[in-house]
């Protein structure tokens, strides 16, 4: 069994590293195993009663090695976790930050490198002021370079409820990026059809904006595209055809095509969309 090392003390030398480097908000208890460095984290000093907050969880990973995103591909597991909460306490799902494409053993897949914020937000009952709220999930991750480690460990962070909770500039930057951040709605005007061709599926996108597309890729979701494969653009005058190979065990009977959908203008300005389209 893996030797689960938490750091506890407020002056061991690599939590203070860790600390003046990023984390200089409310965090809790650093978990440090091999190449993964995380903890749970507050963009402020404290929660507000009968309110909604933003709760991160940091990962720093060393040079070469990655974890996966909630879609990982043809190969990879989704970092999750699993929360125990106190009573009235409510957790949303994991928010996570958009991927790259990594790679394993020469088979290509979706994830992270160097350091990665994730946020959940949590619903923060009626609390009197003074309190002190223990939150814990059990998390599970998956972090791989010429080998895989499948890991896992508890989570914890203590809440003080306050009245009017100080934020950090440092972490509320980080929140805020990450909030402002988001995928888009593919805009109405947008043509957008999925066919499905044999071991492909053509979508096909037709706009009359003028976005100089130089490069479009799907980020598949639910085992729908391969990963681990070359998707084929073809420009139009009015839109794009990307051609997807299926994985080699697809998902049995898709009714839509789920993904992100990245496109890439001629000043290299990355723009990403949630896609969810009928498959016909």
């Amino acid at each position: 069994m893996r030797k689960v090392i938490q750091l506890r003390f407020l002056f061991t030398p690599l939590l203070a590293i860790f600390l003046n480097g990023e984390l200089r908000g409310l965090t809790g208890p650093i978990h440090k195993d091999g190449p993964i460095t995380m903890a749970l984290v507050l963009a402020s000093n404290g929660v507000v009663s009968n309110s909604n907050t933003w709760l991160g969880w940091w990962i720093e990973r060393d040079e070469g090695w990655h974890t996966y995103w909630e879609h990982p591909g043809n190969v990879g597991l989704t970092p999750n976790l699993d929360w125990e909460l106190p009573d009235g306490f409510k957790v949303e799902s994991l928010q996570f930050p958009f991927p790259k494409r990594v790679q394993m053993a020469g088979v290509k897949a979706y994830g992270h490198k160097g350091k990665t914020l994730y946020l959940a937000q949590i619903k923060v009952p009626e609390i009197a002021v003074g309190e002190q709220v223990k939150l814990t999930a059990k998390a599970r991750w998956m972090v791989c370079s010429n080998v895989c480690l499948p890991q896992y460990t508890e989570l914890s962070i203590t809440l003080p409820v306050m009245e009017l909770p100080d934020s950090d500039d440092k972490w509320e930057t980080k929140f805020t990026e990450f909030l402002n951040d988001q995928p888009e709605e593919i805009p109405q005007h947008w043509d957008v059809q999925a066919t499905e061709i044999g071991q492909f599926t053509k979508l096909s996108v037709t706009y009359f904006d003028k976005l100089n597309v130089k490069d479009v890729y799907l980020f598949g979701g639910d085992y729908l595209v391969c990963s681990d494969a070359k998707q084929n653009l073809r420009s139009l005058s009015s839109g794009f055809e990307l051609l997807l190979p299926k994985p080699i065990w697809p998902k049995e009977n898709p009714t839509h095509l789920y993904g992100l959908l990245r496109i890439t203008n001629s000043a290299n300005i990355q723009n990403f969309y949630t896609l969810e389209v009928p498959l016909k």
